[in-house]
């Protein structure tokens, strides 16, 4: 799923945060904000909040947020993105 123009915007004026982090990384490696909920096991309006640096990424999700962010990171395939996450967190779909 492509994100709009304005949440682009939100997320690029938003101040630097993990969760801008991570939503900058989300944008590049197409990765949806309902994926990183699902990931997380938070709403997809916290990650939202989080992405356009609304709120701040609790300490309950952060270990979550950083494995996801360091594999958005680390891959060079945008297609892999979805799968590696799922392999990290042990998740089944």
């Amino acid at each position: 799923m492509a994100y709009s123009e304005k949440t682009k915007q939100l997320i690029a004026d938003a101040p630097p945060s993990l969760g801008t982090n991570l939503a900058q990384w989300a944008v590049q490696r197409g990765v949806s904000v309902q994926q990183v909920a699902t990931a997380t096991g938070a709403t997809r309006q916290t990650v939202y909040n989080w992405f356009t640096g609304t709120t701040l990424v609790t300490p309950a999700y952060q270990e979550k947020v950083l494995t996801i962010l360091d594999i958005l990171k680390s891959i060079s395939k945008t297609d892999d993105a979805w799968k590696k996450i799922c392999a990290a967190l042990k998740l089944h779909f």
